[in-house]
């Protein structure tokens, strides 16, 4: 062959960008973890194998076959499972010399092996996922060659308790979504699914000697048809062993000593009254709850438990006793003579002694309670495991007096809350740690728990959307404990996982609201800032009033000059997303007011704070939507001054209604005009506003007319309705009272 060396040229040039291309393709492999582990470094080499023999300690051969069948989704490549002395290019090892934090594992990839060593069966568990992940970060499922970048990791869990709360009573999930969700779990490193399986909507866990749990308590009539369902022994004894796989604990949830209806619908001799009620077919917290004083009760859950503790090998077992009305304690003779008998001060240290005689009959089967944080209020529980969900308080009070805490406030944790309520980025910044605790009570706080209570989540694909992607940025809080949250990280990191998701079978939701509306306080004229969700979004507006959208200006704020709605869309690379975002404004008088508050506004629903009632932003049907200011147990008083003296023709105010969450419309609301803030003239009461018995979510404008009265001065008395009444199913509950906007005219 003659000599070319143009030719030779050409080909070496070929074969040397093609390397080059390889090395940029490897250089650019993934590792967007999630949660990201303690400590990982990485070089810009890769290891790739068409062969995986997979080598392992005999301890975690589990394991072992758990990584062979999770690599068998790419078809194209050999995995084998080696029982003999041949080491893998893949390695499960034992190593005693580690760190001893539990479940510490660690990940070494080089060019030509994988080793994960751990001391325990769990820390391999973890290193198998991480490099799952690495898998379907950089594999096609019809690769040819499985490619990893090459690394090492170092990495453990933060807290010991990683978890999930179901809640299969309001809407019951079939046995394979149990076991999706399960999956999903060791997917991200969670460990524990809190199984929350009695309620007053239904009983799902098969009882043998109380038949009548699954015959009438597992059942409710709805407005269509008969709804429910239960578990059998065996599928939960099926969906333990599933889990146990996955090293994840199941804590299986028996309600005491409120949400239990559908126990007395089953059996009534539970209640104080031992009337026949039905199954509860709405929503809410319901009177009738175990009957403290019937000895009987106790026998009664002593059997249940019994046969819980069967199914359920966990060494804790939670009984709710959150939410517990104490209506029908008051008025029954037997619960009453118990408060005597024991020396009990009031019906809250009778449920003290409630669950302190359960949580007794459990520690004798060496089984330890959790409690929501309502178990305090009656006094301490030794050994109670507290799970603060409202607020940090509960936790924070258990750990003061040496129990654990598991933190789980509905700020950050409550998935079933709509996304504009919690979204991504407030999980991501949830520390389960409060400021101003010591060192050791610190340690005692063990861990928090994302919450899906399922009222209004109907079916597995209204679940997904609403745990994920949520659900990744909790795991990272509990697994990593960022000391710093990036946002930008994670929201890249989450990005990186929706196509996971997709091929795990997960329907997620959106991350964030794409579109939020915030007043510029203290603006002259009146202005809102339209905050982007998430990055690279644009917006169009236009008020009702307008043919057709318009471009925001450079600082995405819109000045206020009119009463309407403003109609907002999103854009992303220049396609719509999302739905209009609509906004209802008032522009009057009072905008320029000052409110001070007599009375204090719940911390929850604190909206726009002291200028809720004046910024002009009108509150919806959804009372979440964070216009509406939340009063709890207490009257609203407060005083707008609005600057100057002005003639007023009419004062109206708005409020809500949605009985099944406690919320109530006033029952009066009084104004009294002044000049100087000191000398008051009282007008018009408004009595008789509404019924409360009325149902659903709905709006009263209660307008009362001032004929043109000059004032500087407004006292605002809205009075609440004082305990839930009879009638409802919380009575005796402290009820709220809600407020948005003052309009003057």
């Amino acid at each position: 062959m003659k000599w070319n060396g143009k030719n030779y040229l050409l080909i070496f040039f070929i074969g040397f960008c093609i390397s080059c291309s390889n090395e940029t393709k490897f250089k650019e492999l993934n590792t967007s973890l999630i949660p990201y582990p303690k400590k990982l470094t990485k070089n810009d080499k890769h290891f790739s194998s068409s062969e995986i023999v997979i080598s392992f300690s005999e301890q975690f051969r589990k394991e072992a076959i758990y990584l062979k069948n999770a690599l068998s989704e790419y078809p194209e490549i050999k995995i084998i499972l080696s029982d003999t002395n041949l080491k893998g290019n893949i390695q499960l090892i034992k190593s005693n010399q580690l760190d001893t934090i539990k479940d510490y594992y660690e990940l070494y990839i080089n060019q030509k092996e994988v080793s994960i060593n751990a001391r325990s069966s769990a820390g391999i568990f973890y290193g198998i996922q991480s490099l799952i992940q690495l898998t379907k970060l950089n594999n096609q499922q019809k690769s040819l060659d499985l490619i990893y970048p090459c690394l090492s990791i170092k990495d453990w869990p933060e807290f010991s308790h990683r978890g999930m709360l179901i809640d299969c009573c309001r809407h019951f999930f079939e046995v394979s979504t149990i076991k999706k969700y399960i999956d999903l779990l060791g997917f991200y490193k969670m460990n524990v699914l809190h199984w929350h399986l009695t309620e007053d909507q239904g009983w799902r866990l098969a009882i043998d000697r109380y038949p009548k749990l699954n015959t009438i308590g597992s059942w409710r009539k709805d407005s269509s048809e008969i709804y429910g369902g239960f578990y059998t022994k065996e599928e939960i004894k099926e969906i333990v062993q599933y889990a146990s796989l996955r090293h994840i604990e199941i804590i299986p949830e028996i309600e005491l000593p409120g949400h239990s209806q559908a126990a007395i619908a089953s059996y009534p001799y539970l209640s104080c009254k031992g009337d026949n009620v039905n199954v509860a077919n709405d929503w809410g917290v319901f009177k009738e709850i175990y009957c403290a004083g019937n000895d009987s009760v106790f026998i009664f859950l002593e059997n249940i438990f019994d046969e819980v503790i069967e199914l359920f090998p966990s060494k804790y077992i939670h009984i709710g006793g959150d939410e517990a009305p104490k209506k029908r304690w008051e008025n029954c003779k037997k619960c009453q003579k118990r408060i005597k008998d024991e020396n009990l001060k009031d019906e809250h240290e009778l449920q003290r002694y409630f669950i302190e005689r359960i949580a007794n009959q459990l520690k004798m089967k060496n089984k330890t309670i959790i409690g929501w944080d309502e178990i305090l209020e009656g006094g301490n529980i030794e050994g109670a495991i507290v799970q603060s969900w409202r607020g940090f308080e509960g936790g924070i009070s258990a750990v003061k007096k040496g129990n654990r805490a598991i933190m789980s406030p509905t700020s950050h944790c409550y998935f079933d809350y709509d996304i504009n309520t919690t979204n991504l980025y407030q999980v991501y910044n949830f520390d389960p740690i409060p400021e101003n605790l010591s060192k050791k009570e610190k340690k005692l706080i063990i861990g928090g728990e994302c919450n899906l209570w399922s009222e209004r989540i109907l079916n597995e694909k209204e679940l997904d959307q609403k745990t994920f992607p949520r659900l990744l940025a909790m795991s990272e809080v509990l697994w990593t404990y960022p000391p710093k949250r990036d946002s930008s990280s994670i929201e890249n990191r989450v990005n990186k996982h929706y196509t996971l998701l997709e091929n795990l079978g997960v329907n997620y939701g959106i991350a964030v609201e794409p579109i939020a509306i915030k007043c510029i306080n203290n603006s002259n004229p009146s202005k809102v800032k339209i905050v982007a969700g998430e990055s690279s979004l644009n917006f169009k507006y236009k008020w009702d009033t307008d043919s057709k959208m318009k471009d925001l200006n450079e600082n995405n704020t819109i000045q206020i000059n009119q009463t309407g709605v403003l109609s907002i869309q999103a854009f992303k690379n220049e396609k719509k997303y999302g739905a209009p975002h609509f906004q209802k404004f008032s522009k009057n008088k009072a905008n320029e007011g000052i409110v001070k508050y007599i009375s204090s506004y719940s911390e929850f629903y604190e909206s726009n704070h002291n200028y809720t009632l004046t910024d002009s932003k009108i509150g919806g049907l959804n009372f979440k939507d964070g216009n509406w200011q939340g009063f709890f147990g207490k009257d609203i008083e407060c005083i707008l001054d609005l600057q100057k003296t002005i003639p007023i023709s009419l004062i109206q105010s708005n409020f809500y209604q949605y009985n099944n969450s406690w919320i109530f419309l006033p029952k009066y609301l009084e104004i009294h005009l002044s000049f100087d803030g000191e000398n008051w003239e009282k007008l018009e009461k408004k009595q008789s506003i509404g019924s409360p018995k009325k149902r659903g979510h709905f709006i009263e404008t209660i307008s009362i007319k001032c004929n043109n009265k000059n004032a500087r001065y407004i006292k605002l008395i809205a009075k609440n309705r004082g305990p839930v009444p009879d009638w409802h199913e919380a009575a005796g509950s402290k009820s709220w009272l809600f407020i948005d906007e003052i309009i003057i005219k």
